[in-house]
């Protein structure tokens, strides 16, 4: 299940990067980017990094608008690396896994749609910029909505939450984007926007799904059935 997180983390990235931007790749590392948006703006690994690789990136790359994401049983020593190169952690969070065959009914707090025309990317956009603080790029939602679900909580009529649905090509289902804006947050909203996401990826057949948890997101996490399974960590110039 780590193999597949991580596999549907990183298809995510180049999806978007694919469609909004430009997406690189060798047997080294990886990079999706999406310029005016900080969305999604990465740099992974394909093995554990050195100084020639890491100095082969920094010539190439600007690296003052890009997110490294490490994981694996190297994040020590890659975590050093980058702090060599001015990088400081960013964010740490848990790679997370659940079946989804006793998944809870949704409990109708919501009125939850799916994003479909551009006006609604739009909404989507500014939603997840007002709950996360950064931004994916309402173009970025419009040329992949045919790949990923974007779907919208309201509350009589007010829009409060995100979250996004991406089953990848073996039918794991990723749960991305999960956020509640201030103001609503507390009110069992995220946890009616994950049973929403996790029912759809059930009744399109998957089997599983994957999420990477914030510490203030790991305890609905558990609570809903997901497991605990490795860590990651994002890095970004100081």
């Amino acid at each position: 299940m780590n193999r597949s997180n991580i596999n549907n983390l990183t298809n995510l990235w180049v999806t978007g990067g694919i469609s909004g931007g430009y997406f690189f790749t060798n047997e080294e590392y990886s990079v999706s980017m999406v310029h005016g948006a900080d969305w999604p703006n990465k740099i992974w690994f394909g093995r554990a990094p050195d100084k020639r690789m890491m100095d082969t990136i920094a010539r190439k790359w600007d690296l003052q608008n890009v997110t490294v994401v490490a994981w694996g049983d190297e994040l020590p020593e890659t975590e050093n690396l980058l702090k060599e190169y001015g990088f400081t952690s960013k964010v740490a969070l848990t790679g997370m896994s659940m079946r989804l065959d006793t998944v809870p009914e949704p409990l109708g707090k919501l009125r939850i749609e799916k994003v479909d025309d551009n006006e609604k990317a739009g909404e989507w956009s500014a939603l997840f910029q007002k709950a996360f603080g950064y931004c994916i790029h309402a173009a970025t939602v419009q040329q992949t909505m045919n790949k990923i679900d974007y779907f919208i909580g309201r509350v009589d009529g007010n829009a409060v939450g995100t979250a996004a649905l991406f089953i990848d090509n073996t039918g794991i289902a990723g749960i991305h984007s999960m956020g509640v804006v201030p103001g609503y947050r507390r009110m069992g909203y995220a946890e009616e926007l994950l049973l929403h996401t996790l029912n759809t990826a059930r009744l399109r057949g998957a089997n599983y799904a994957t999420l990477q948890a914030s510490a203030m997101g790991e305890g609905l996490y558990l609570k809903t059935g997901f497991r605990e399974d490795f860590k990651l960590k994002n890095f970004v110039k100081k």
